[in-house]
Protein backbone atom coordinates (compact mmCIF):
# COMPACT_ATOMS: atom_id res chain seq x y z
CA UNK A 1 0.00 0.00 0.00
CA UNK A 2 2.07 3.23 1.23
CA UNK A 3 5.74 2.87 2.07
CA UNK A 4 7.62 4.22 5.13
CA UNK A 5 3.89 3.20 6.97
CA UNK A 6 4.72 2.85 10.62
CA UNK A 7 4.27 -0.34 12.53
CA UNK A 8 2.18 1.55 14.78
CA UNK A 9 -0.22 3.49 13.89
CA UNK A 10 -2.91 5.21 15.76
CA UNK A 11 -6.65 4.22 16.31
CA UNK A 12 -7.74 0.52 16.30
CA UNK A 13 -6.02 -2.55 14.26
CA UNK A 14 -7.56 -4.37 11.54
CA UNK A 15 -8.62 -7.20 13.66
CA UNK A 16 -10.01 -5.13 15.85
CA UNK A 17 -12.18 -3.12 13.56
CA UNK A 18 -13.28 -6.49 12.32
CA UNK A 19 -14.42 -7.85 15.82
CA UNK A 20 -16.10 -4.04 16.11
CA UNK A 21 -18.29 -4.74 12.82
CA UNK A 22 -19.08 -8.47 13.79
CA UNK A 23 -20.87 -7.34 17.43
CA UNK A 24 -22.57 -4.45 15.84
CA UNK A 25 -24.18 -6.78 13.04
CA UNK A 26 -24.92 -9.36 15.86
CA UNK A 27 -26.96 -6.89 17.28
CA UNK A 28 -28.74 -5.73 14.50
CA UNK A 29 -28.97 -9.19 13.19
CA UNK A 30 -30.39 -9.62 17.41
CA UNK A 31 -32.78 -7.08 16.45
CA UNK A 32 -33.89 -7.92 13.45
CA UNK A 33 -34.29 -11.43 14.84
CA UNK A 34 -36.66 -10.18 17.84
CA UNK A 35 -38.70 -8.92 14.82
CA UNK A 36 -39.00 -11.42 12.35
CA UNK A 37 -38.87 -14.56 13.92
CA UNK A 38 -36.15 -15.73 12.64
CA UNK A 39 -32.80 -16.87 14.14
CA UNK A 40 -29.32 -14.48 14.56
CA UNK A 41 -27.76 -16.87 11.79
CA UNK A 42 -30.74 -16.86 9.94
CA UNK A 43 -30.59 -12.69 9.67
CA UNK A 44 -26.26 -12.98 9.37
CA UNK A 45 -26.90 -14.80 5.98
CA UNK A 46 -30.04 -12.87 4.75
CA UNK A 47 -28.80 -10.80 1.57
CA UNK A 48 -28.97 -7.48 3.45
CA UNK A 49 -26.66 -8.51 6.34
CA UNK A 50 -24.22 -10.08 4.00
CA UNK A 51 -23.84 -6.98 1.59
CA UNK A 52 -23.60 -4.44 4.85
CA UNK A 53 -20.80 -7.46 5.62
CA UNK A 54 -19.33 -6.59 2.45
CA UNK A 55 -19.96 -3.42 2.19
CA UNK A 56 -18.36 -2.76 5.63
CA UNK A 57 -14.67 -4.60 4.94
CA UNK A 58 -13.95 -1.72 2.37
CA UNK A 59 -14.64 0.74 4.91
CA UNK A 60 -12.28 -0.90 7.40
CA UNK A 61 -9.88 -1.03 4.54
CA UNK A 62 -10.54 2.74 3.95
CA UNK A 63 -10.17 3.16 7.98
CA UNK A 64 -6.69 1.18 7.96
CA UNK A 65 -5.49 3.91 5.27
CA UNK A 66 -6.21 6.59 6.68
CA UNK A 67 -4.91 5.68 10.00
CA UNK A 68 -1.85 5.01 8.81
CA UNK A 69 -2.31 7.91 6.55
CA UNK A 70 -2.20 10.13 9.54
CA UNK A 71 -0.09 8.62 11.54
CA UNK A 72 2.62 8.97 8.71
CA UNK A 73 1.72 12.88 8.68
CA UNK A 74 1.76 13.17 13.05
CA UNK A 75 5.29 11.17 12.62
CA UNK A 76 6.83 13.27 9.64
CA UNK A 77 5.56 16.58 11.46
CA UNK A 78 7.00 15.57 14.93
CA UNK A 79 3.99 15.56 16.90
CA UNK A 80 4.60 11.74 17.52
CA UNK A 81 8.23 10.18 18.34
CA UNK A 82 8.21 6.56 17.12
CA UNK A 83 10.14 4.35 15.43
CA UNK A 84 9.07 3.13 11.54
CA UNK A 85 9.03 0.12 9.69
CA UNK A 86 11.07 1.07 6.46
CA UNK A 87 9.85 -2.37 5.46
CA UNK A 88 7.07 -0.79 3.67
Amino acid sequence: MEQNVPSGILGMTEAELYGYLSDLLHEEAQEAADDSGKTVGEELDSPGFAAAGAASTYAIKLIMANNAFLTRQLLDLGVLAGEVDDAG
